[in-house]
């Protein structure tokens, strides 16, 4: 393995790492940042091809496969410049985003497709994702309003299961549902304001499942098409729960009927 020494902080490679804390950026060069040994070796092993391997001059980590790619050690001030962490392990990958299409989701008879329209805060979204991946649903579709896929705290809020279950981002509504209705899946939509308790509700068959903003909630567009409007029972004070909670409730549900 070559290794190629930057001192320097006007090198163009540094340069354009330093700046894919940046949605812009990231948009623009197609790149996005994997920061921590567990998260790169989860990344290699579910085919994700790094472009850059930046190390610290002071870490000895290093992914335990064949990297083919160039690696950058760089000084330890430099790295702390690129790091999105509070205790830095030395060493980030920089890689290609991967861009899914709905029609590159293989259906089976009954997926379990989780929709997250509105979602803005990085944990959340990293965690539900996490919870979908654990409970191997089909897929996860981030419609537009959602915060980025790539976004440093979302990709490491995920603890690697962003490479281990398809994710589709950047859609509009309306081309989400007329997938779905394409396909004949059912719209459940999470709702404090519902009728119906999420237990009622038979999730066996094939269901999207619309978790909306942390604050307003779903969109009245998903409320008008779902077939249905489910809430969990909130007994105490508290108006409702955390998106990501209630999206794991929701989600283990419906694993818990079909099994």
């Amino acid at each position: 393995m070559r290794i190629k020494d930057i001192f320097s902080k006007d090198n163009s490679i540094f340069k354009l790492i330093k700046t894919l804390d940046n949605k812009k950026a990231r948009d623009e060069s197609g790149l996005y940042l994997i920061e921590g040994l567990r998260l790169l070796e989860e990344a290699i092993k579910h085919g994700i091809k790094l472009q850059y391997l930046i190390v610290n001059e002071n870490t000895s980590l290093l992914p335990e496969v064949n990297l083919d790619c160039h690696v950058i050690r760089v000084t330890n001030s430099m790295f702390k410049e690129i790091s999105d962490t509070v205790t830095p392990q030395g060493v980030i990958g920089i890689a290609k985003q991967t861009n899914l299409t709905l029609e590159d989701v293989a259906l089976s008879s009954n997926p379990l497709i989780i929709i997250l329209s509105g979602i803005q805060d990085p944990g959340n979204l990293g965690t539900i994702i996490r919870t979908a991946a654990a409970a191997k649903a089909t897929a996860v579709v981030l419609t537009t309003g959602t915060v980025g896929l790539y976004n440093p705290k979302v990709i490491r809020s995920t603890m690697g299961a962003a490479f281990q279950i398809p994710i589709i981002y950047g859609l509009g509504d309306e081309e989400v549902i007329n997938w779905l209705d394409k396909n004949n899946i059912n719209i459940l939509v999470a709702d404090v304001d519902a009728k119906q308790y999420y237990f009622t509700v038979d999730l066996k068959g094939a269901i999207a499942l619309v978790i909306g903003n942390e604050n307003k909630g779903p969109s009245p567009r998903w409320k008008n098409v779902a077939k249905h409007k489910i809430k969990i029972p909130i007994l105490g004070d508290t108006e409702s729960l955390n998106a990501s909670v209630a999206a794991g409730i929701l989600i283990y549900d419906v694993i818990r009927q079909r099994i």
